[in-house]
């Protein structure tokens, strides 16, 4: 029993090593309190309370977050710009010591119940001349969307975002309370316009849905964001404002049982796109491959395009692809990398192959 927990310690300790190195770069007080959490066998042990499909030290700091954001007293406060605090000159480590010792009860209950669902709306950079490509294609006016891993929805609102594209231009809602900022790499331009497919059915799936109009949900989607990013506090306040406003059909439940009913149910006289962002990743090859059959099957009813990123790939500048299934012939193409917050975007849309 001791080598196993021995295990499980030293396998957590270098998921927040490596965690700090790939977080340095966005968020410095993270980084440090990464590594502190590394080096404290305490703290691991509450970090531990995640799900092991969840990543521990992305709960552990956003669970520190949220109590924070809901009005936690502490001197940790200070280091944290979220809630309005001037970082002090000294290390933040023993107050964030000093925290999670404090309020252990209610941290190991956050990690334990909640998970990490970053519903960051920076990734509709990539949704928007993805389905206008899409619409282009199949010289369609009108869709109808589903989304795997939909968190909170608010991917399924990427028409109703505006859009700051640098070297193209500006495009979207003008009067949104949202404006995604993406620079454009290489030499192809992204397929974008002022004029986008209507989109006339919207529905969601997730493990755990995320009610906007919760403000304990609303409060948990701002805690996985660092607190460092203003802009992308801002951009999801605006985003949670429109998904008060725009409410849609969000399924809590397994995706390989509500997909089918999902796909059945949907308008079959439009193009019918399902997307996601990053969700594969999370998913073992075979829920992808069940995915992939669930899909395959339904095109023998009406063609079905499948937006999502490409889960054999590395997480950090991720690749989306569109995968056409129509009567069992299938198309792919790989359409962009893209940063995971939609901070630049390099579009391709390269010829697909059918297999």
């Amino acid at each position: 029993m001791y080598e196993s927990r021995r295990v499980v310690t030293v396998r957590t300790e270098r998921k927040f090593r490596r965690y700090a190195d790939w977080v340095e770069p966005k968020c410095e007080l993270y980084a440090t309190l990464s590594r502190a959490t590394a080096e404290d066998r305490r703290l691991l042990e509450i970090a531990r309370e995640a799900r092991p499909e969840q990543p521990e030290p992305e709960l552990l700091l956003a669970a520190v977050h949220s109590l924070l954001l809901d009005g936690k007293e502490h001197r940790l406060r200070a280091f944290y710009p979220s809630c309005a605090g001037t970082p002090p000159e000294d290390s933040p480590v023993s107050s964030f010591r000093d925290f999670c010792l404090t309020y252990e009860t209610e941290l190991r209950r956050i990690i334990r119940t909640r998970r990490c669902q970053t519903n960051d709306v920076g990734r509709s950079a990539v949704l928007r001349p993805a389905f206008e490509h899409v619409a282009n294609t199949t010289g369609a006016e009108t869709v109808a969307q589903l989304e795997i891993g939909t968190s909170a929805g608010l991917n399924l609102n990427w028409d109703r975002y505006q859009y700051d594209f640098a070297g193209v231009g500006s495009f979207g809602d003008t009067d949104s309370p949202v404006t995604i900022q993406t620079t454009v790499r290489g030499e192809t331009r992204p397929p974008l316009s002022q004029s986008v497919p209507t989109v006339k059915h919207r529905c969601g799936v997730d493990l755990n849905v995320l009610d906007v109009t919760d403000e304990a949900d609303a409060r948990w989607l701002h805690a996985l964001v660092h607190p460092n990013q203003h802009r992308r506090h801002e951009r999801l306040a605006g985003a949670i404002e429109i998904g008060r406003e725009h409410r849609h059909q969000l399924i809590e439940g397994d995706v390989i049982e509500e997909l089918p009913r999902m796909l059945s149910t949907a308008p079959d006289d439009i193009p019918l796109i399902v997307f996601s962002t990053h969700v594969l990743y999370q998913l073992p090859e075979e829920t992808i491959a069940e995915l992939r059959a669930i899909i395959s099957c339904h095109s023998s009813t009406q063609p079905v395009h499948w937006l999502s990123i490409d889960p054999e790939e590395a997480l950090s500048d991720p690749t989306y692809r569109w995968v056409q299934f129509d009567d069992g012939v299938v198309k792919e193409t790989q359409l962009a990398t893209f940063e995971s917050y939609g901070t630049w975007l390099n579009w391709s849309g390269a010829r697909g192959v059918q297999n």
